[in-house]
């Protein structure tokens, strides 16, 4: 009687070992040939961060051979920015992109770049941040608690809108209900101006303003424009006290089930646009500025005496928030180094 099966080097196989290998085959993929989605969420309905995801997403689906599919979601599509920082963590959105602040709820350490008066300008900030002695630390500090960041970048310059009465001088200030991020910075630096610091989610801004809960938002025109502020209030100081720090994260449940190969490609492309963007944000500030006065905006800017009060007010608004936790102090001490090396 003949054998049922095959012979594999000089050994007869059975039928039910053939038909296991055949399935072991058919069911195991090689890694090179795995493929992995992509989701990247932001809050913003277009500009500097949305460009980011286009480029993101074009350069690293070509340069991946396929093997990373990106889908886009702008606007909140996914949820509000806790909820979808929360799916960072947890792995179910993949990446996310807006300014660091945001990220504070998750790592303490993420809100430095919140502290005003540390930078000359848009450039120096730029150099600052993007020096790799800070760089690298700031962006993976967030990877215990599940994020990790590939690109950032100064975005834009602190700027605010009110609603009843253009700000002028630093006394415009007293009583008003500012919307700002829910930082220890933000919240610090607006009770020195004598406002009342009112945190609130960005898809609350708006209707708030319009009804009158709050006076006026802190924020910068690549927020403003695009949501259209000027159909509530067409003020807008430009105070310039302090940057708008955008960072990209990525899951880090998701990223370490890539491969070596395809890590390599996320991490590079996402330091490549660090610079691109800061300098497309630098023109897109200029157009947003024009874009603003033309559907009738009044753009202000602090007379040189007033701006040099409202940045002594600021002066140590970072070392008095950084001071309550160790950590903090240790990663602002370390950008207050790269400033000074950068100036």
């Amino acid at each position: 009687m003949k054998s049922s099966g095959i012979k594999v080097g000089g050994i007869w196989l059975g039928l039910a070992a053939v038909i296991g290998l055949a399935t072991f085959a058919i069911t195991t993929v090689p890694v090179a040939a795995q493929k992995f989605n992509m989701k990247i969420a932001t809050a913003t309905p277009k500009g500097n961060q949305n460009v980011w995801m286009d480029r993101f997403k074009k350069r690293v689906e070509e340069r991946s051979g396929g093997k990373i599919s990106i889908k886009l979601f702008p606007s909140g599509q996914l949820g509000t920015v806790p909820r979808t920082i929360e799916g960072l963590q947890l792995g179910t959105i993949e990446a996310w992109i807006g300014p660091s602040g945001f990220v504070k709820g998750v790592e303490p350490r993420y809100q430095v770049l919140d502290a005003p008066g540390l930078f000359d300008n848009m450039g120096h900030a730029q150099r600052s941040i993007t020096d790799p002695e800070f760089r690298d630390l700031y962006l993976n500090v967030g990877e215990p608690k599940g994020v990790k960041g590939i690109t950032i970048y100064a975005s834009g310059l602190i700027a605010v809108v009110s609603r009843k009465k253009p700000i002028r001088k630093v006394a415009d200030y007293k009583g008003l209900k500012i919307r700002v991020l829910a930082s220890d910075m933000e919240v610090e630096a607006m009770r020195r101006l004598g406002a009342a610091p009112t945190p609130m989610p960005l898809l609350e801004v708006l209707p708030s303003l319009q009804t009158g809960t709050i006076d006026g938002v802190k924020s910068a025109l690549v927020i403003f424009v695009p949501f259209k502020y000027w159909t509530i209030s067409k003020y807008l100081t430009e105070t310039d006290e302090g940057i708008i720090p955008t960072v990209a994260f990525v899951s880090k449940l998701w990223f370490d089930k890539l491969p070596n190969d395809l890590q390599t490609i996320v991490l590079e492309e996402g330091r490549k646009l660090d610079n691109e963007m800061y300098n497309f944000s630098v023109g897109e500030r200029k157009f947003l500025q024009k874009l603003w006065v033309k559907n009738g905006g009044e753009l202000i800017k602090l007379p040189a005496a007033e701006q040099k009060l409202l940045m002594s007010k600021m002066a140590t608004v970072g070392a008095t928030v950084v001071a309550k936790n160790a950590a903090v102090k240790k990663m602002y001490d370390l950008l207050l180094k790269v400033t000074k090396k950068n100036r």
